[in-house]
């Protein structure tokens, strides 16, 4: 199939890295793709060898650019990821002149400003990475027959460890023998670390050379202050930000995300797919990936926001070795559920799919 993707984000969120791990993948399956970032996007600093094209520093001249790298006669796909690129979507090709399956995706859980975008029958087909999302849409009075379900996929690569003894436990100060929880965050509010420091210093307020260790990487701000407030400075280490995530989730024993507002994170994912019993917080895609407590979930869930309820779960985790082996075990289940090779034959089946119902294969 010919495919071009697009994203108008200029950064390496988990929407923008699950843009760059699609067209890598249908790229890798012998479809031509082509893959349009912009100018200023750090995307192919993670992947230099990927033939990564660019949008026009003008989004007004991103039509045109993407118009040409599409066949003059041949069907094709053009699949948008982000808001910028949705809104483009809208009025691309809304009267029809091409053999051409339009999509946008969607990987945020709050309800659009703009509604009409999502009305223009200049987009085909929605794909949304949670339930939650799928929801939102439906609720704009979308039909669920122009909604797939996608959650996100993590390539096997990103979990590879990388020969970085910077990254040990003895290097970061962790004992051995203690419990070690794990957040890969970001410095924003809505990402839950202040609350997550607190839970942490109600659970395990001693920090005796025994107590479990936390550590958050990620952060770019100075938390020194709050964990001086807290008392937590030798019990909560805060690293900044890395791509050899392969390496910290390896040596951690308990995956934890405090956010108060998510889709469906790719960090989540990343720690079911190394066999992380998690934490996660009862927002947006993470209770599907997490799975529901009474069917051998991956984890506990809390109420997003609640320092004493997190706490009360990160104490459960380390006092009962056999409870984390035991989600463990079925962290490795469900996180085979979000393979890169699942992901793509989704999408593959969408992209045929719309193809055909427009005469087009």
């Amino acid at each position: 199939m010919n495919i071009v993707l697009f994203t108008s984000s200029s950064n390496k969120s988990g929407g923008s890295r699950q843009a760059l791990y699609l067209a890598r993948g249908l790229a890798a399956r012998g479809h031509a793709v082509s893959f349009f970032v912009p100018a200023s996007s750090p995307l192919p600093s993670l992947d230099p060898d990927f033939p990564f094209r660019f949008l026009p520093a003008a989004a007004s001249a991103w039509k045109k650019a993407l118009a040409e790298a599409l066949p003059a006669s041949e069907p094709a796909v053009l699949h948008g990821f982000h808001n910028a690129a949705l809104k483009l979507l809208a009025l691309f090709d809304i009267f029809r002149k091409r053999p051409l399956a339009t999509l946008a995706h969607r990987g945020v859980i709050f309800r659009p400003k703009n509604p009409l975008p999502y009305w223009s029958p200049g987009i085909d087909h929605f794909t949304v990475n949670s339930l939650r999302c799928a929801a939102i849409l439906r609720s704009l009075g979308l039909s669920s027959k122009r909604i797939s379900y996608v959650p996100n996929a993590v390539p096997d690569e990103r979990l590879e460890t990388r020969p970085n003894p910077d990254l040990t436990r003895a290097c970061l100060g962790i004992p051995a023998n203690v419990p070690l929880f794990l957040c890969i965050s970001a410095d924003a509010k809505y990402k839950g670390v202040s609350v997550l420091m607190r839970a942490f210093a109600k659970a395990f307020p001693a920090g005796s050379p025994q107590s479990p260790r936390l550590l958050i990487a990620g952060l770019r701000q100075d938390w020194r202050p709050l964990l001086s407030e807290l008392g937590m400075e030798n019990s909560i280490r805060c690293l900044g930000y890395t791509e050899d995530v392969g390496s910290l989730l390896r040596m951690a024993d308990v995956f934890v995300l405090p956010s108060l507002q998510e889709s469906m994170p790719n960090t989540l994912l990343e720690a079911l797919r190394v066999g992380l019993p998690c934490i996660g917080t009862k927002v947006g895609g993470v209770p599907e990936v997490v799975g529901d407590a009474r069917a051998d979930p991956a984890g506990l869930l809390v109420a997003p926001g609640n320092a004493e309820a997190l706490a009360l779960a990160l104490r459960a985790l380390a006092e009962d070795p056999a409870l984390r082996a035991r989600m463990a075990n079925a962290a490795l289940r469900r996180g085979d559920l979000f393979t890169q090779e699942k992901r793509l034959d989704r999408m593959e089946g969408i992209y045929q799919k719309l193809l055909q119902a427009r005469g087009l294969l």
